[in-house]
């Protein structure tokens, strides 16, 4: 905020500031008085910046960037700076026309000589700069009465002072209309309203300095792979050149050995020390093309440095006759240096000699091929220009003495064995601030912020798993609580570390039991391997308590090494808590590191933490500890609500801990409530009385709370004997934190119990189950070592269908009160497959032994003959006729759905749409083939193949989870199983393609190996940063490198070998039962909606009792279906028996069922309390049957730069609008794309609308 000096009256920005002294201020200085600094209690106000400075420190502060950059502010009309960090070194100023335009010339012409001159005064402050535009404009989806702020990037570009900035300019205004006419043709529909404004984020960059020689790393020059000229100028890349293509006359390594680079090459408008993006304008001048390499620090696991070659960080547009490969080096102290590559395969560590036939290498990613062919289909279809990175078969031995291949996955993770002991679970409490703005528009969509959260409490409870004793709990209410949380958490892992970390208890002396145990012990208990003879066997122990934990190999206990972090969880840290204390973390320059899925969204977080000093070899050195932070949600995967009353009142030891077994107990066990949207200041939480229930009254959710629940609030007020609304905000959050360690320690003693892991060394339930399923199976999985294999399963990853095949169906049964039986009997049929992906992990999997068909494999191959569960498998690639026949059978559900974009789409990104036209190159399982062969489709081609050994390895896992949970006594128990299975697909699907590199820096110069904002910046693989407070920034980086070794293959298995039982449902039971009596109205995924002509379906369905879990039915329900035991991949009437009257589907996650009493509503996108609350069956039934839209107004939270806020958005809930399908004018019925009719049916709607 920023204060008028004269009235103290406040603004979000500067330029408001400015126009208020300017036009409105009412406070006049007296006349003829000069304008002097304000001066009070040794300090002088700083009429540019508006802050109070030291007298001390004031000509200094006239000195600093911060000054200069607000100094241009002052003296521009339309100049806001918006974010800075690290003293002005990164700064982002809008700027905004005095008028509106539409033309976006005229919009850019207008600001051209603010902006030019606003870098040009940065270049003459901080030297070189690495610049980006962002250009904001408001449209208008006039079809959907829908408004949107857009807005369109450039890359940042290096300017110097040498730098033409009326080129780099009219090169970003290029860009922009580029980028906006490419908007409106992609996403046609959008139109303009008007131009707003540019951002122009400007970044300190530190160019060459000094020499630009480098000398070559040590491991590189012993692979005699490079040219590195010892140049003593800043002409690296002219010399590089010439050891490229001139013969030296002397040492290769001198420049005196070459011709002067002058005489070769055409340097115009090129500048010395030549930048990465100026190398395609040197290839235009010139008769030859270049690729840059770059050299990237890696730490490994065990913590040692190793370096690897990524990039490129330059691939040349057109390879020329005349090509050379350079090397760009960097140093500690910011240098940057070019050298030749002389021999690529040297470099990257792959001997020619070692193949058995010619190698050809991508220069793009760094990957060998056996043919020129193979070659030329890869750079043409798959390669994506990034130094990628494959496992190999080269023999190796873990960490724990075993023998192994680098291309073989097995479980390795011995130490997630140890039970960590201390764990944190933490929550925040929020006042919410409204904000007030001009009233929107119902009946258009918009998006507001209504509410700012401010958190003014926290509680973290440190449960200590060895002795209780140690447990903690800290609860702190103030205004500086996000501060407060991480100066006292920080204090007490100190604490933890000098009490309990610092020093290890020593092993007592054994028991006459415990050397019973080691005489006998035959398995270390550790790797769970039998002891051989000449295995070293020793007693490990608890470095914490001292207890013995078994018998062990040497190594494994050596191995077994003890955690140096301390986990937080927070129940949903990812989507809230994190952005409450994150900007707080920076405040030391102290390293953190982040899992990101964005610049402001994050799975996990660490702060590094000074703990302790030692000396060694007379070196003082810091002991560091981690804190990492955690999101409990990413494994429990529901609300605190939901997850308390699955607990037993057994379960809830830390609520009994510190509330006891009566009725504080009762109370607190369970999930309380707030009133949240009434505490919006400090002063409200001073009130002596509890609020009134309409004071509770949820905003977000736009409901109260029931009578019960405020009759149970005003229980806990009496009982505690509350003096303060802040006092009963400070049970409510003990609360949630002690029920959150609860579920959470209940969920930890379930897995240890299970699969001897601890969830609080994972960071999400994925990660956790498939180490489950590792250690449990003892399977061992071959990794991909060929690119093109890689690329051929991933091109054929398809996720599940969802698609709304006929939009209305009204049941006519009776069972039904409105039954009419003139009309025929016909019912609406919800069926879910039980556990659909469970059931398929249990069908046999490729494992190992990957290799390409060979020619005469592909010509003989007959799928046909090939058993399910043939210990070899084969996926392939092929040509499918879908013959026209067959369009008015499959035309509900097509076989083999593609990625596609929808042909009267007016969007023109891909779905995943069954649609009945001619296939090619289509990847697909066997057992897919098989089915789709069996039902008529034609194969045409085989084009390529892979075979493979299988097994179901992973059905080991899944039974042993479901024995597991027909065991466990307690719901939270079961649950736990349920998710250990569940989540075990996700990670056969992990994409490592999708990972983004995002660094969280909180010092602007390198400490220690660890690069600052500066050294990112001045990477050529920089992207863009966020700037979150002064000493924190987000910085992305663009990736350099990929590493896959990820089984891709198991989750496409999973996914196509899913449909087969869907299809194998829908064609091959229910058509043959009932021919065209059944139409299939909807389906997603693992589910089937159904219109079934019949007597009686629930009669239908005990005749066929085997092909359905009917174990949800109540025991005498009204049909007589006998109940039978679950069975995954079963097909259950997901509401057991209940009647379905009607169904009305929008389209695809969009639709409605009226079942008994009550309407099941779904609606993509749209909050779970809008649906219930606000959208309507008749809703639905209009836009179904009349068209057009459904607005409804929702709110949710979102962060900007991490300051959370309660946002209000006006959308569209429902719409008619569905481009999966093709919709037949003036019914509900559908074709699916590529259907024989839809060619005539839209030349007569057409001919219709003509003469209208």
């Amino acid at each position: 905020m920023f204060n008028c000096p004269k009235c103290n009256k406040s603004f979000t920005l500067r330029s408001s500031v400015l126009r208020h002294l300017k036009t409105s201020c009412a406070v006049q200085e007296p006349a003829l008085k000069k304008k002097v600094k304000i001066t009070h209690g040794g300090q002088r106000y700083c009429d540019t910046c508006f802050e109070h400075i030291s007298t001390r420190d004031y000509v200094g502060h006239l000195r600093t960037t911060k000054h200069k950059n607000n100094s241009l502010v002052f003296s521009t009309e339309g100049v806001d700076v918006v974010k800075s960090a690290f003293k002005s070194r990164i700064i982002s100023y809008r700027i905004t026309p005095n008028k509106q335009f539409i033309v976006l010339k005229e919009f850019t012409r207008s600001l051209t000589d603010v902006i030019q001159k606003l870098v040009r005064e940065q270049i003459g402050i901080m030297g070189s700069l690495k610049v980006n535009c962002e250009l904001f404009g408001h449209f208008i989806l006039e079809a959907k009465e829908r408004g949107d702020v857009k807005s369109f990037n450039t890359r940042n570009q290096i300017l110097t002072v040498s730098s033409d900035l009326s080129e780099w300019f009219n090169d970003v205004i290029s860009k922009f209309e580029a980028d906006a006419s490419e908007f409106q043709e992609r996403d046609s529909g959008w139109a303009l309203q008007q131009w707003l404004y540019i951002e122009l984020n400007i970044n300190r960059y530190n160019p060459l300095r000094a020499s630009s020689f480098i000398p070559t790393p040590s491991f590189i020059s012993r692979k005699r792979a490079t040219i590195n000229v010892r140049n003593n100028d800043f002409a690296c890349f002219g010399w590089a050149l010439m050891s490229a293509i001139d013969t030296p006359t002397g040492p290769p390594c001198q420049p005196e050995s070459y011709r002067h680079y002058s005489e070769l090459f055409n340097f115009d408008g090129i500048t010395f020390p030549v930048k990465l993006d100026a190398i395609a304008k040197f290839e235009e001048n010139n008769p030859l093309s270049i690729n840059v390499y770059g050299l990237e620090e890696d730490t490994q696991k065990d913590g040692k440095v190793v370096y690897k070659i990524v990039g490129p960080l330059h691939y040349t547009k057109q390879k020329k006759t005349l090509h050379v490969n350079l090397l760009y080096l960097t140093s500690v102290d910011g240098n940057s240096h070019y050298c030749w590559i002389q021999d690529m395969s040297r470099l990257i560590s792959m001997q020619v000699s070692k193949h058995k036939e010619a190698i050809y290498l991508c220069d793009g990613c760094l990957v060998y091929f056996a043919t020129e062919e193979k070659l030329w289909r890869h750079s043409i279809f798959d390669c994506n220009y990034v130094r990628t990175f494959l496992p190999t078969t080269e023999p190796i031995v873990t960490k724990w003495g075993e023998s192994s291949f680098q291309n073989q996955l097995k479980f390795d993770n011995y130490q997630k064995r140890l039970k960590l002991p201390f764990v944190v679970y933490a929550d925040f409490e929020c006042l919410l601030k409204s904000i007030h703005g001009p009233e929107p528009n119902p009946l258009l969509q918009f998006t507001t912020n209504t509410f700012e959260h401010n958190p003014y409490s926290f509680a973290y409870y440190i449960k200590c798993s060895f002795d209780d004793s140690y447990s903690k709990f800290q609860t702190y209410r103030g205004p500086d609580a996000a501060l407060q949380f991480v100066n006292m958490i920080e204090s007490d892992i100190r604490t933890l570390y000098n009490q309990h970390f610092k020093h290890a208890k020593p092993l007592p002396k054994l028991t006459i039991e415990e050397q019973r145990k080691y005489d006998s012990a035959t398995i270390c208990w550790i790797c769970e391997k039998t002891f051989l003879d000449g295995d070293v066997r020793v007693l490990d122990h608890c470095h914490w308590s001292g207890v013995m934990r078994g018998i062990s190999h040497s190594t494994c206990n050596l191995q077994l090494q003890n955690p140096n972090f301390v986990p937080v969880f927070f129940h949903n840290l990812t989507g809230y808590d994190a952005h409450m204390f994150v900007k707080c973390l920076a405040l030391e320059n102290e390293n953190i590191d982040v899992i990101a899925t964005n610049k402001e969204k994050y799975v996990s977080f660490t702060k590094h933490i000074s703990v302790d000093q030692i000396v060694e070899n007379g070196v003082p050195k810091n002991v560091i500890w981690r804190i990492r932070f955690v999101d409990s949600f990413r494994f429990l995967g529901s609300s605190l609500n939901v997850l308390s009353k699955n607990l037993s009142d057994s379960e809830c030891n830390e609520i009994k801990t510190f509330f006891g077994t009566g009725r504080a107990f009762e109370l607190i066990r369970q999930k309380g409530v707030f009133p949240y949207s009434f505490v919006d200041a400090f002063d409200k939480l001073d009130q002596t009385q509890l609020p009134n229930k309409a004071d509770f009254f949820d905003k977000l959710h736009e409901q109260h709370i029931t009578e019960d629940e405020y009759s149970r609030a005003q229980d806990v007020w009496n009982l505690f004997q509350c003096q303060t609304l802040g006092e009963y905000s400070d049970i409510y959050l003990k609360s949630d934190v002690l029920l959150l360690a609860d579920i959470f320690e209940n969920y930890r003693r379930v897995c240890l119990h299970n699969y001897q892991l601890d969830p609080a060394q994972y960071f999400t339930a994925p990660g956790l189950s498939w180490d489950a399923m590792l250690k449990k199976t003892g399977v061992e999985l071959e990794l991909l070592t060929d690119i093109d294999m890689l690329n051929f399963f991933k091109g054929g990853v398809r996720g599940g269908v969802s698609t709304c095949t006929k939009r209305r169906a009204i049941a006519n049964n009776k069972f039904l009160a409105n039954y009419d039986p003139s009309k025929p009997s016909s019912y609406i049929v919800y069926l879910d497959a039980c556990n659909l992906y469970g059931h398929s992990m249990r069908q046999y999997l490729p494992q190992r032994d990957f290799v390409w068909l060979t020619p005469q494999e592909i010509k003989s191959f007959e799928v046909s003959k090939i058993l399910d569960e043939s210990d070899t498998g084969y996926v392939l690639e092929v040509d499918l006729e879908y013959p026209e026949q067959l369009h008015e059978t499959h035309n509900d559900m097509p076989f083999c759905p593609e990625s596609m974009t929808p042909p009267n789409s007016t969007s023109k990104y891909p779905k995943l749409i069954p649609n009945l036209n001619r296939k090619e190159k289509y990847v697909i399982h066997y057992r897919s083939l098989k089915q789709c062969l069996q039902h008529g489709l034609v194969l045409q081609k085989i084009h390529r193949g892979i075979k493979f050994t299988q097994s179901p390895w992973l059905r080991t896992y899944i039974d042993l989870n479901t024995e597991l949970r027909n065991r466990e006594t307690s719901e939270s128990g079961r649950n736990t199983v349920k998710t250990m299975t569940n989540s075990i697909f996700g990670k056969t699907m992990e994409n490592v393609d999708k990972r983004v590199d995002i660094k969280l820096v909180s010092h602007w110069e390198r400490i220690g190996r660890k690069l600052g904002a500066e050294g990112h910046i001045s990477k050529p693989n920089f992207k863009n940063l966020s700037v979150f407070s002064e000493n924190l920034v987000a910085v992305q980086m663009s990736k350099v490198s990929v590493t896959y070794d990820k089984p891709v293959y198991v989750g496409f298995s999973i996914l196509d070998l899913s449909k087969t039982v869907m299809y194998e449902f829908f064609y091959d039971f229910l058509k043959p039962m009932y021919r065209e009596k059944v139409t299939l109205l909807y389906t997603d995924t693992d589910s089937l909606v159904l219109e079934i002509f019949t007597d009686n379906f629930y009669e239908d369905m005990i005749s066929h009792l085997d092909r359905f879990d009917t174990s949800k039915f109540p025991v005498n329900n009204l049909h007589g279906v006998p109940r039978n035991i679950s069975v995954v991949g079963k097909m259950r009437d997901e509401y057991s028996g209940v009647p379905i009257s009607s169904f009305y589907g929008a389209g695809a996650k969009s639709y409605c069922v009226n079942v008994g009493d009550h309407v099941d509503k779904k609606a993509k996108g749209v909050k779970k309390y809008v649906i219930k609350n606000c959208l309507k069956e008749d809703d639905y039934k209009k836009v179904v049957e009349e068209g057009g839209v459904i607005i409804k107004k929702m709110s949710g939270f979102r962060s900007h730069l991490h300051t959370m806020y309660t946002e209000m958005r006006n959308k569209i809930a429902l719409s008619s609008t569905d481009d999966k399908r093709y919709v037949i004018p003036g019914t509900v019925k559908t074709l699916a794309w590529g259907h024989r009719d839809i060619k005539s049916i839209k030349s007569l709607n057409d001919l219709i609308n003509s003469f209208q």
